[in-house]
């Protein structure tokens, strides 16, 4: 690792809220898989297995945040928020705004190909950093370090409940205008066994209107309606995207 990153991930670890003692630990956090075949790698851990435990301590803590905050919700609503939380939009999101991308270290091919802006690069050390947080200072500090950035979006998840309804509106849509429902396929996977990215188009009378990626294949489809609905709403058929729904 180089000394200058090795400077800047201790910069990055003083401004946490609970900085990471074990300096190797955080180090392994930056580290991307294809850092490993450049000669720099020799001998270091990727931050996969981090990324595989961060995963599952940040969904506890959300779960738990949600559970706490809307006791009148059921099970069904609850994991429906989970969902619009713990996804790579917004871990990525998160790693860009704590400025991670910048600290990776990523093989030449990888960096090449802008890997720091990668959402699931990004995503992956978001979750990496979760797990070093948990394991150096355990449950309560990462919970309160968690709650710090994910109440506003906790609060916006409530309020933009309908900006993941998309499966369903295309739903609405298609048979109100073709008199057919949308047909969802599965047309690839990627990644390691434990962070798997689902690939998945959406047919529309016959035509692929819509391609999404995701960790989980019902958030592959999500994204996949969402393109399919606003290329029909360029259509000009006079659709309107679910209320509350970004038009990136």
């Amino acid at each position: 690792m180089g000394k200058l990153k090795t400077t800047k991930i201790a910069e990055f670890n003083g401004c946490l809220p609970s900085p990471v003692k074990d300096a190797c630990l955080l180090g392994t956090v930056f580290v991307h898989r294809s850092f490993l075949n450049e000669p720099e790698g020799k001998g270091l851990e990727s931050n996969e297995r981090l990324e595989f435990l961060g995963d599952a301590v940040l969904s506890l803590i959300i779960s738990s945040m949600l559970f706490e905050k809307f006791p009148a919700l059921d099970e069904g609503e609850l994991t429906r928020m989970r969902s619009r939380l713990v996804n790579r939009r917004t871990l990525s999101g998160l790693a860009k705004e704590l400025k991670m991308g910048k600290l990776l270290l990523l093989g030449r091919g990888e960096e090449l190909s802008g890997g720091e802006l990668n959402q699931t690069i990004l995503a992956g050390v978001f979750e990496a950093l979760v797990a070093a947080v948990f394991l150096d200072s355990g449950i309560k500090a990462t919970a309160v370090f968690m709650q710090k950035l994910f109440e506003p979006l906790i609060d916006g998840a409530k309020c933009h409940e309908s900006y993941f309804d998309y499966k369903p509106r295309l739903q609405e849509v298609t048979q109100r205008i073709f008199k057919s429902a949308p047909v969802y396929r599965q047309v690839g996977e990627s990644g390691p066994s434990h962070k798997k990215v689902f690939e998945v188009e959406v047919e529309v009378n016959g035509e692929v209107l819509g391609r999404g990626a995701a960790a989980r294949k019902k958030e592959a489809e999500q994204e996949a309606a969402k393109e399919a609905l606003e290329r029909l709403e360029k259509s000009g058929n006079g659709i309107d995207l679910p209320d509350g729904a970004d038009r990136e």
